[in-house]
């Protein structure tokens, strides 16, 4: 990581950048000056799709590096989530300083490695398996990232996450939903966005393998659609 005790040691000055839940750090296209890393707050990173959709790469965290860039210019757009704080540090002087010093220079190639292993592992989760999968993996890695006293408190929406899987918003509210119903979590506010894994185990399953739990839920959807509805003064006989 790109901290403010590495930077200050290799005499590189460092920007203070404040920004509010959705102001932008950079777009796509602009002049690759700096390098980031997130002291506070969540962002994420993105892309714009044809149709003003928009493919979601990465959730950014505290402690996270971002604005890599092979190239002169920003390959997506940064945003922040939440209240955030980020640290800025000129690209050409990281490089300079990186010349002369071998530690910085081993600490750089590490922080830009580390961003390449956790934007393939991303790729990977969005790309394999079915969605309760997806979703089971992201709660999972959220828990790791997130999770204080037990309770993850997730910084993005329903849509961001939509957007991150390349899913509709319906389908992603409707897993939460099941998982819930299950059992498997527990939301703690009303928004749904506080969220306590009840059963770590089933979920792990889950996220290997989620087919039985999905074809489950298909089955309970088809019966319950398909259950005629009783007329007013009469009453199921038997348990459910």
């Amino acid at each position: 990581m790109i901290d403010r005790k590495l930077l200050s040691a290799a005499n590189i000055q460092i920007i203070d950048l404040s920004c509010a839940a959705g102001e932008t750090i950079y777009e796509r296209g602009a002049l690759a000056q700096f390098v980031y890393a997130v002291e506070e707050g969540a962002l994420f990173r993105f892309r714009l799709l044809p149709g003003c959709r928009r493919s979601i790469q990465q959730f950014l965290f505290a402690s996270d590096g971002f604005g890599y860039e092979i190239g002169r210019h920003h390959r997506d757009t940064v945003q922040a989530l939440t209240d955030t704080k980020v640290l800025a540090a000129g690209r050409d002087a990281l490089l300079r300083a990186a010349a002369s010093n071998p530690l910085l220079s081993n600490l750089l190639f590490s922080a830009a490695a580390s961003a390449l292993l956790v934007a393939e592992k991303n790729a990977e989760i969005r790309c394999v398996g079915t969605v309760t999968e997806k979703i089971a993996q992201f709660l999972l890695e959220m828990e790791v990232r997130l999770s204080k006293r037990g309770e993850i408190d997730l910084p993005m929406r329903r849509h961001h996450i939509a957007d991150y899987f390349g899913l509709t918003l319906e389908t992603v509210s409707r897993t939460f939903s099941a998982l819930h119903n299950k059992k498997i979590i527990q939301f703690r506010d009303q928004r749904q966005r506080r969220i306590v894994i009840c059963d770590k185990r089933r979920l792990r399953e889950l996220a290997s393998d989620a087919s039985i739990f999905e074809e489950s839920s298909v089955l309970k959807t088809r019966k319950a659609m398909n259950t005629p509805e009783m007329p007013p003064g009469q009453w199921a006989v038997g348990g459910t």
